[in-house]
């Protein structure tokens, strides 16, 4: 309940989402980190180990962009 205030979004929709049955927007999503204090990309990626320091130094530089620029960065890297 508390996650929902904080996030100014009905708990029953934070519930759904915990159980897989909703998705949140991006704008959700970055509310969510801020009121877990994660960076939001951490709810997408699997934590296979504690030593993954060079991805987590992209990730954070990244992060650090303007929207804009991230966005173009993001797309480079994931078209084929």
């Amino acid at each position: 309940m508390k996650l929902a205030e904080l996030c100014d979004t009905a708990p029953n929709y934070i519930g759904q989402i915990e159980i897989g049955r909703r998705f949140p927007s991006l704008p959700l999503i970055e509310k969510i980190g801020r009121a877990l204090e994660v960076e939001p990309y951490r709810f997408f990626i699997e934590e296979t180990s504690k030593n993954n320091t060079e991805l987590d130094e992209a990730i954070n530089l990244l992060a650090k962009l303007p929207d804009q620029v991230r966005l173009q960065a993001i797309n480079r890297i994931s078209d084929p």
